[in-house]
């Protein structure tokens, strides 16, 4: 009987742990992304990754022109890794009007001072 007495306060240690950090381990943790994007880095991160998107999706011919500006930031979410993932939801728009409902997905490691755009998602051009 012990075992399981064991087990079930370790499941119970590790709700209350996921609780306290209101997310579990090594998922991801959504922000009020008004609040999120006050923070300058937050900001800095966001324009690095536009940039690294514009080159990419470029390429492959998923978007028109290079010229693209944040309208809204939608969403933010972080996940602790090996440095921090960032994912911005976002409206980017074009100077030709059109507007990109984009995710993107940012690997940032500050002491390398390093950022990278992993993933991207066009949801919806306008």
């Amino acid at each position: 009987m012990k075992p399981i007495l064991r087990l079930f306060a370790l499941v119970l240690l590790c709700i209350n742990f996921s609780y306290a950090y209101d997310a579990f381990p090594g998922g991801w943790k959504e922000y009020d992304p008004k609040e999120f994007m006050k923070d300058a880095r937050y900001q800095e991160i966001l324009d690095e990754a536009k940039q690294q998107f514009i080159a990419q999706a470029s390429r492959t011919n998923e978007i028109s022109g290079t010229q693209l500006t944040v309208k809204d930031v939608k969403g933010a979410a972080t996940q602790v890794v090996s440095g921090l993932n960032i994912r911005y939801d976002v409206d980017l728009v074009g100077a030709d009007g059109k507007v990109y409902d984009v995710s993107l997905v940012v690997w940032y490691q500050p002491w390398k001072k390093s950022t990278m755009l992993i993933e991207y998602n066009i949801y919806r051009i306008n």
